[in-house]
């Protein structure tokens, strides 16, 4: 029984009391379909990549949009349910363990928002167990000759950037220097065009700590992933580098305090650098490769060097080794120095 002093009070309480209970009755009834826009917003206000949520809408667009699931009532979704999504998903589309994981965060993240509105207790889809070895198709690594470029393919393109530097063929004039720069500390590409004098905080290392967006082209004071900024070391090669810049810098008359590889005061474009990839392949008639080619051959050559693992995670910005390892490690022997290698192993005497 509810007892109140004036009518009035009587009937803006029962206003209040039934509108709930039809807001109550409203969300029970959220399927997949409805809720995923209401979850998307959520999802944008954790994370700064715009590449990230066009991601999810394409998965969405992909595999979501015409299926019967999303018009479940979330409140009915069982495991069952779930469990035949999901194996019909692998097979279909015959994916591999990552693309399953990436496809199936909006199912993952929607219900346990939906956990959190308060739609439904638990996930069921946190009970679904996938019998990887059986029903994931393997990925088999990329050969090596295509991830890494091989020392004599860095020393021919050295070559092609420094005499492009000297005889002053490109519009963005230090391009080519940041592409040697490159091959020297592995930055990623949004992160070499960002670098700026005031990074070299020490004789020896450069504070890497912004990139530029690839999708907006902003510059933002922050690194790709979640292991955060980190100090990378100036090889000697890295120093005359970054001298020759500034050097060129002085001779034109522009600000040479700002960014490293810039002559009019802004971030140097990705394209100006990914480019000169492409020309510098061509021109060398090797495959194609790109910018990140580059930072595996800097990866590889650590390790071939008996880098520790660990500085050599730190040094690329990994928070995990078996990334560094499993992804960007490869054999930087052409197939005659790996012949004889194995030649000298078995038949040394």
């Amino acid at each position: 029984m509810i007892v109140k002093t004036h009518e009035q009070d009587l009937l803006d309480y029962l206003a209040e009391f039934y509108e709930k209970q039809e807001q109550d009755r409203s969300i029970k009834n959220y399927t997949l379909e409805r809720l995923y826009p209401e979850w998307k917003k959520y999802k944008s206000l954790h994370t700064t990549a715009e590449t990230y949520i066009t991601r999810i809408n394409s998965d969405w667009n992909t595999y979501y949009k015409n299926t019967d699931i999303i018009k479940v009532p979330i409140k009915d979704l069982t495991k069952l349910d779930l469990d035949e999504w999901a194996h019909k998903l692998i097979k279909d589309y015959n994916m591999t363990k990552n693309q399953y994981y990436n496809v199936t965060v909006i199912m993952r993240q929607a219900l346990l928002y939906a956990v959190d509105l308060g739609i439904i207790e638990s996930s069921p889809f946190s009970l679904i167990k996938i019998d990887g070895k059986r029903l994931f198709r393997k990925t088999k690594k990329k050969p090596d000759y295509t991830q890494i470029f091989y020392q004599n393919e860095v020393d021919e393109i050295s070559k092609m950037a420094l005499d492009d530097f000297h005889n002053r063929v490109k519009v963005y004039e230090l391009a080519p220097l940041a592409l040697l720069f490159q091959f020297q500390t592995g930055l990623r590409i949004g992160e070499l065009c960002a670098v700026r004098y005031d990074d070299i905080e020490t004789p020896d290392y450069i504070h890497i700590q912004r990139m530029v967006r690839r999708d907006t082209k902003e510059v933002v004071e922050h690194t790709k992933t979640s292991y955060g900024d980190r100090q990378v070391f100036l090889t000697a090669q890295a120093k005359h580098l970054i001298a020759l810049a500034k050097e060129r810098q002085e001779s034109l008359g522009v600000d040479s305090s700002d960014y490293i590889f810039s002559i009019n005061g802004k971030p140097l474009t990705e394209r100006s650098v990914a480019t000169l990839y492409i020309k510098y392949c061509k021109k060398a008639g090797i495959i194609q490769k790109s910018s990140h080619k580059s930072r595996k051959t800097y990866i590889s050559a650590l390790i071939d060097g008996k880098v520790n693992i660990n500085t050599v995670r730190e040094m690329v910005g990994h928070a995990d080794e078996r990334t560094t390892l499993g992804n960007y490690a490869f054999d930087r022997k052409t197939e005659s120095e790996k012949a004889q290698m194995i030649e000298n192993a078995l038949n040394a005497g």
